[in-house]
């Protein structure tokens, strides 16, 4: 235990270092990043608030149990958001848990140290419990926090959250741990094309199971809300780590101490559980893992073989130049488990969304009803574009790393290194997003007017968040770090993302309004007026980060 705390030590004092950095950041940057994180967090606790006083207030009829409606599903919402909650967490600790133990030169030279494989995954096993956690606590707490008011909650009601957090935290980390090393061990001894086609069948059952949980034909009529407390009461299983989360809190905000404390006592042993079991598959698999990763990942296939070896064909009508990044970056993605099984979920998810599209309620002719989803439905695609453009993009001139200075002395100016990946992120989402937005729009039988906007923003989005992402990428690099969760972590990525999110949400606050003017004979020049604004907003989030990535990639020494 000693080494372990000794590399504790170490990554506490690293921590405040990266800290201490901070104050030799522009204070422009600091102050704009802190005031949108707090703009974030506002809104969401403002909404979270206003939703909940509606739910409480909802329907003052008591059921045979005294409780009104309201209150029941107040505490089915609760159950779900702590299920939620788990689930994210075990899939954020799969990708993670393979990054941190695998990935990272740190690894290589501690599994070279005197350290026991126990010992070095104990304290790895740390920095991924903090690593998936902060955002879901950074997200969670607005709910938290106005469930509490809402309802008030005595003061230990708050504390309580943070106890019960704590090991519901720890056992999705166990379990997305003990998956990661599970494929690590077993990936290398089975073929490519039948590890893809694993992966994908998994998230086809995944998707088929939440496309019959959540068919909204069956939450149609005229037992809708009766259909959706039946469909959330899964939630509340007491085989479910979630569930014994919501009830402890929700028992100690009753005063009922005895029954939290039992509940805060089954989750705690659990968590100890789940932690002893995953010591004892890392005394067997993840040293093994280890090896096999590094001793298969120097293979070699042979040119023009596979999907991977045509890419050189397929990008044939480009410069040799462009041609050699663009096949690096496609072939480094595809070999990274973490980023294209994300990719794969992203739009898997978007998917089962558009299919339960065709299954919308009767008041579905409703044109008012159809506009409204349909802009409701292009922020949902932006938002997943912003993610995608924040997490996969933002990080390419990053992932260059310390070899940047390779491309430096290639025959290609730093300028056009930020245009390959400009282009190279319009050119691939555009494909996906354009797609969802026109099939999406179809299938709602919105009017022309709304598709043909739909259309032209999700076209413009598509630039805007690919320019701010590659200018942004190339503004505050971080060629230090190979682990492209951190590089977006940082207050470049975490500035790159409010900036879309304000971005999506002006562009899209301006074009619904506009159709609040739809009965005023001076809708058209509105409306061209509405189309001049959104263009040249767009043009300026595409173009002004990208000059400013390329002025400081070239002003930047290496």
């Amino acid at each position: 235990m000693d080494k372990v705390l000794l590399i504790w030590a170490t990554k506490t004092r690293i921590a405040a270092h990266a800290l201490a950095d901070v104050r030799n950041e522009s204070r422009l940057k600091i102050g704009v990043i802190l005031f949108f994180v707090i703009l974030l967090w506002g809104g969401a606790f403002v909404a979270s608030y206003e939703a909940l006083g509606f739910l409480k207030s909802f329907d003052p009829s008591q059921s045979p149990s005294g409780s009104t409606i309201g209150a029941i599903v107040m505490v089915r919402m609760l159950s779900l958001f702590f299920m939620m909650v788990f689930l994210m967490l075990v899939f954020s600790n799969v990708l993670i848990a393979f990054s941190t133990l695998y990935r990272t030169e740190e690894v290589d030279y501690l599994m070279a140290s005197p350290v026991g494989v126990c010992e070095l995954f104990t304290a790895r096993f740390a920095e991924c419990l903090f690593m998936s956690s902060w955002a879901v606590v950074f997200l969670g707490t607005p709910l938290m926090l106005s469930y509490g008011l809402v309802n008030d909650a005595p003061w230990f009601f708050y504390l309580s959250i943070l106890l019960f957090y704590l090991p519901l935290a720890v056992i999705p980390a166990c379990i997305g741990a003990v998956i990661a090393m599970l494929i690590v061990a077993i990936s290398p001894q089975i073929r490519g094309r039948v590890f893809a086609a694993l992966v994908v069948l998994t998230v086809a059952a995944l998707l088929a199971y939440l496309y019959r949980t959540f068919n909204i034909e069956r939450l149609s009529e005229a037992e809708l809300f009766l259909a959706m407390l039946d469909a959330m009461k899964g939630t509340q299983s007491p085989l479910l780590p979630s569930s014994w989360a919501a009830e402890g809190v929700l028992n100690c905000a009753g005063r009922n101490f005895g029954r939290s404390a039992f509940y805060f006592g089954l989750l705690v042993s659990n968590a100890l559980m789940a932690f002893v079991v995953t010591l004892a598959v890392v005394s067997k698999l993840y040293y093994r893992g280890y090896s096999l990763l590094k001793s298969t990942g120097s293979r070699r296939r042979i040119s023009g073989r596979g999907i991977l070896g045509r890419l050189d064909w397929v990008f044939g009508f480009l410069r040799p130049q462009y041609r050699s990044l663009i096949v690096k970056d496609v072939r480094l993605f595809w070999r990274d488990a973490t980023q294209w099984s994300q990719f794969v979920i992203f739009f898997g998810l978007m998917a089962v969304y558009v299919a339960n599209l065709r299954n919308v309620p009767t008041y579905r002719d409703s044109l008012l009803w159809r506009n409204a989803t349909a802009f409701l439905n292009l922020s949902s695609s932006a938002l997943i574009l912003a993610t995608l453009t924040s997490r996969f993009i933002f990080p390419l001139i990053s992932l260059e790393g310390r070899r940047f200075w390779i491309v430096g002395l290639a025959p290609l100016a730093r300028s056009k290194l930020v245009w390959q990946k400009f282009w190279l992120s319009v050119g691939t989402c555009i494909c996906f997003t354009l797609g969802l937005v026109i099939l999406s729009s179809v299938i709602l039988r919105v009017e022309p007017l709304i598709m043909a906007l739909s259309i032209m923003t999700i076209v413009l989005m598509n630039f805007a968040l690919s320019g701010m992402a590659v200018g942004f990428g190339a503004m505050y690099p971080n060629f230090k770090e190979d682990n492209p969760a951190r590089i977006v972590s940082g207050m470049g990525g975490t500035l790159n993302f409010l900036v879309s999110i304000i971005y999506i949400a002006v562009t899209i606050g301006v074009q619904a309004g506009l159709l609040q003017f739809r009965t005023y004979h001076f809708f058209g020049l509105l409306l061209a007026g509405v189309i001049a604004f959104v263009i040249t907003l767009s043009a300026a989030a595409t173009f002004v980060p990208l000059a400013l990535g390329m002025r400081a990639l070239n002003k930047a020494d290496f």
